[in-house]
């Protein structure tokens, strides 16, 4: 079965699969916990470094349905997000007894819905209407997440993605989805929702937009590393990521050098 591309050239010399790509990600915020960014964001939600993994994890995942035509993923966040609001509703149920904690994940799909928000959100939802979504683009999505790095998910995050990938296909299989379903959902479930947060001014929605934003620099900036070390292009924007990462990527140290 083909691999799953996340980039590719126009000259067909830069070939990136996705795995590779979520596999860079989750490598450069390895250090999550320890470091600035990563110590404000747990203060903030103390799930904080799960919901950026995971937001790594799925938010290029809609790029499976763009095969066809690999040099254009414009909207592929509107169907990886559509991906995560699906996982979500049972990954709550089942840590339920765990946790009480019914905002779980929605960090993470503010992130990964809004981690190309400069390129106009609005234009992108009009030019997903020409992606077809197939089961067999549901079959290579699954062989490539075989291929990502056992640190990325855990084996319950890996089975529970698995079988919502399974899901789909197969009710794709008796019945076409249609991409304005995706978008009504995009729009109703995850867009005015989280809005209703944003411009909230109580104070537990203060704190949430803050974990939002903080979840949504972290991806952007750790997504645009990767991609410019594997595809070669310098940008000044890019200059300014890498400084940020050095500043609030780093491990926190104390004055005898050891992580604090």
């Amino acid at each position: 079965m083909k691999r799953v591309l996340s980039y590719y050239s126009e000259d067909g010399h830069t070939v990136e699969y996705l795995a590779d790509h979520i596999n860079d990600c989750i490598t450069l915020v390895g250090n999550l916990k320890d470091c600035r960014l990563g110590r404000l964001g747990v203060s903030l939600n103390k799930n904080f470094v799960d919901e950026v993994r995971l937001a790594m994890v799925f938010h290029d995942l809609g790029k499976a349905f763009y095969q066809n035509n690999p040099s254009s993923f414009s909207g592929h966040e509107i169907f990886s997000t559509y991906i995560l609001q699906k996982f979500r509703t049972p990954f709550i149920e089942n840590r339920l007894q765990q946790i009480a904690d019914y905002n779980l994940l929605e960090p993470a799909l503010f992130s990964v819905a809004f981690h190309h928000h400069p390129m106009d959100i609005r234009k992108r939802l009009e030019k997903i209407r020409r992606i077809r979504i197939s089961p067999s683009s549901l079959e290579a999505l699954q062989n490539e997440l075989s291929f990502v790095k056992e640190d990325a998910l855990t084996k319950e995050e890996k089975a529970l993605l698995n079988s919502i990938l399974s899901e789909l296909k197969s009710k794709i299989e008796k019945s076409p989805l249609i991409v304005d379903d995706v978008v009504r959902e995009f729009q109703d479930e995850v867009r005015h929702k989280l809005f209703d947060h944003i411009i909230s001014s109580k104070d537990e929605d203060i704190v949430a937009k803050r974990s939002y934003y903080l979840t949504l620099v972290s991806l952007v900036c750790v997504d645009y590393i990767s991609a410019c070390k594997r595809r070669g292009k310098e940008t000044r924007f890019g200059e300014v990521m890498e400084e940020f990462y050095k500043l609030y990527f780093s491990a926190v140290k104390g004055a005898n050098g050891t992580i604090t």
